[in-house]
Formats: structure tokens, sequence, C-alpha cells
């Protein structure tokens, strides 16, 4: 038989692995969001670099060995989309970065809890 302090005790244990569960499955679906996102802007630019090489090719390129002269009619135009490119990329390693070392902690935290 249990006492009043041990069912209250598993009823804790139970909601606390409840609500992780739930935090777990909000995660993996954020984080397979982000991948469609991720695969549908690598397959769109995949689909529109044939056009723009096939329109660039008929006319000057302003430098033929860098690729961001190809986007647009201007060099210019090409070489800063191309910047807020690798900026959004280097955005985007960063938060994953960042996500990834607070669920580090977290999980060291609650390791540390629930030795004690």
């Amino acid at each position: 038989m249990r006492t009043n302090e041990e069912r209250i005790r598993l009823v804790h244990e139970r909601a606390t692995q409840r609500r992780r569960e739930r935090a777990q499955r909000r995660r993996r679906a954020l984080d397979a969001a982000c991948i469609a996102v991720c695969l549908l802007l690598v397959a769109g630019a995949g689909t529109l670099m044939p056009g723009l090489i096939a329109r660039a090719t008929g006319s000057i390129v302003a430098h033929a060995s860098g690729a961001a002269s190809l986007i647009g009619d201007h060099a210019a135009l090409g070489y800063i989309l191309m910047g807020l490119m690798a900026f959004l990329l280097g955005v985007c390693v960063t938060v994953c970065l960042y996500r990834l070392r607070r669920r580090d902690e977290r999980r060291q935290r609650e390791e540390d809890c629930d030795e004690l």
C-alpha cells in the first residue's frame, strides 16, 4: 500500500514526464518545419539558377568567376543579394547552435536534479 506522499510524488513525476514529452514533440515539429523551409529554399534556388545562367550567357558577365554577377541586370544587385543570403545563413546557424547549447544545458540540469 502506498502512502499519500508516495502517490503525490508519483503524480508529480508523471506530470513532469508528460511536460517533457510535450515539449519534445513541439521541438521536433519545429525542427521538421525548419528543415522543410530550408529544403524549399534550396530547391527554389536550384530551379531558378538555370534560368539565370541561361540569361547571363547571352549577356556580358561583370566577373566571369563571380556567381553573384549572374543575378539581376546589375552586378551590384547580385552582390547585395548574396551578402543578404550569407547573413541569413549565419543567423540560422547561430540560432541552431544556440538552441542546441540551451538544450544540452537543460538536459544537464534535469540529470543533476534527477540524481538528487
